[in-house]
């Protein structure tokens, strides 16, 4: 125990008093949170404004054809079609020519096909959909007023009908808002992608670590006077340390930051209305269940267990690194260069890719039966299991999922360790998987 302590500690120092490491651990999450914000300011400048010449010759869209910050609709006579197609080839404030023909109100066929848009480029995706949209509208208003009904009439016959959820497996039995579900996906989802991030990035600088010290031979001076056996875990546990550090000062970020944003958001939705602006009051006046959902889906995210999640998330994470980063050291004790190591790599990311995808059928059932299996089986459940934490699940489950875990991990260390004896000091031979199950068969 001395020698695994002394050979983590020295592991755990080194990265730790790096200066790249303490850099990265402050700066990493205001890297995220600006690279979205860079993302957000590119779709928003990448949206230029339209200019769009109109020439309707039914007389029915010129109001469904409003104008807006984004698009600017001109409207023309249908005399005008040929001029405006000849000045469209070369202009630079003209962007297109839609040409909508008339029509029988009681026969829309004829528009099918005989709406056009004539463009001098690309207009994207989003444009032409919402123009459709717009259309798509009229028409109906159209055909609306054919059968003697007025848009009030029409609303009045609408129906959104909004089922308010209790769950008594909650430990308040509240109300849940009506995206609640999503909220707690995404944050399932984010500390899934952070455990096989940080599983990755970790066993794979393991791998490196073991790989470079084989190459160097300095591993035949450590092996003197350290076992082997003490010396990979002695590796594990101090990269498992640097990791659960910088996880915690991650945790304690984005915890700030989620608390904060929340009560922030949750002060302005308690404002009195006199002092929203216009857009926020015709809104309210538009759906005023706005009101209550979102403050709903806030409580829910508020009430989450997050002590409890964190605790579970911290251990699920242990173990799992565990688990993979003795395979990432069997494997870098069993090649002699890093360009050997792609041909073993790949089966460690499997399972953990199969448990990413998979765990997101949790959004439609968390307790359905993928969701089950992946957070029960060893491979795939320390990046499932959190994934369904956010969403409650029963202690025997946790359990029984926890016991098989570190059963696996211990057995998984175990036959490392055993690959890790014979395949340090191995050179100049390419490993095999029948060779390594030799190695695993060697007595002491």
């Amino acid at each position: 125990m001395n020698q695994i302590l002394l050979v983590a500690s020295r592991e755990f120092m080194t990265q730790v008093k790096n200066k790249t490491f303490i850099i990265m651990t402050i700066l990493s999450p205001l890297i995220i949170v600006g690279i979205i914000g860079i993302i957000a300011w590119m779709m928003s400048a990448n949206s230029d404004q339209k200019s769009i010449a109109v020439v309707d010759q039914s007389g029915e869209f010129i109001t469904a054809l409003a104008s807006n910050d984004n698009v600017i609709y001109n409207f023309y006579p249908a005399k005008d079609i040929q001029g405006i197609k000849d000045t469209l080839v070369n202009s630079k404030y003209l962007n297109a020519l839609l040409i909508i023909p008339k029509f029988d109100k009681n026969d829309f066929s004829s528009l099918n096909n005989g709406i056009e848009l004539v463009t001098n480029g690309n207009m994207g995706v989003r444009f032409k959909e919402s123009l459709e949209s717009k259309i798509n509208k009229r028409i109906e208003d159209l055909k609306m007023e054919n059968a003697g009904m007025s848009e009030a009439q029409l609303k009045g016959l609408k129906s959104n009908i909004s089922i308010k959820t209790f769950n008594l497996k909650d430990s308040n039995g509240g109300e849940k808002g009506e995206g609640s579900d999503y909220l707690k996906f995404g944050l399932a989802m984010f500390l899934a992608y952070i455990t096989f991030t940080f599983i990755m990035i970790y066993g794979v600088k393991i791998m490196r670590s073991v790989v470079e010290e084989k190459n160097n031979r300095v591993v035949e001076i450590i092996i003197s006077s350290v076992k082997p056996f003490n010396l990979m875990m002695g590796k594990i546990l101090g990269t498992t340390f640097v990791a659960l550090l910088q996880f915690l000062v991650w945790i304690m970020m984005g915890l700030a930051l989620v608390l904060g944003g929340s009560a922030f958001l949750s002060s302005k939705i308690k404002m009195p209305t006199e002092t929203m602006n216009g857009t926020a009051q015709q809104m309210l006046d538009q759906n005023p269940e706005w009101m209550t959902d979102t403050q709903g889906m806030l409580n829910s995210l508020l009430d989450l267990n997050y002590p409890l999640i964190l605790i579970l998330f911290l251990v699920y994470f242990l173990l799992g690194y565990l688990f993979y980063s003795s395979v990432f050291a069997a494997i870098g004790s069993a090649v002699d260069n890093e360009a050997d190591t792609q041909q073993f790599t790949f089966y460690p990311i499997f399972p953990m890719i199969i448990a990413m995808y998979g765990s997101m059928t949790a959004l439609d059932n968390p307790d359905g039966p993928v969701s089950f299996w992946l957070s029960m089986i060893p491979l795939t459940s320390p990046i499932s299991m959190v994934v369904r934490l956010p969403f409650g699940v029963e202690w025997w489950e946790i359990a029984l999922s926890l016991t098989l875990l570190i059963g696996t991990m211990l057995l998984m260390v175990f036959l490392a360790s055993k690959i890790y004896r014979v395949g340090i000091l191995m050179y100049g031979k390419k490993a095999s998987f029948k060779e390594m199950w030799k190695w695993m068969r060697y007595s002491n």
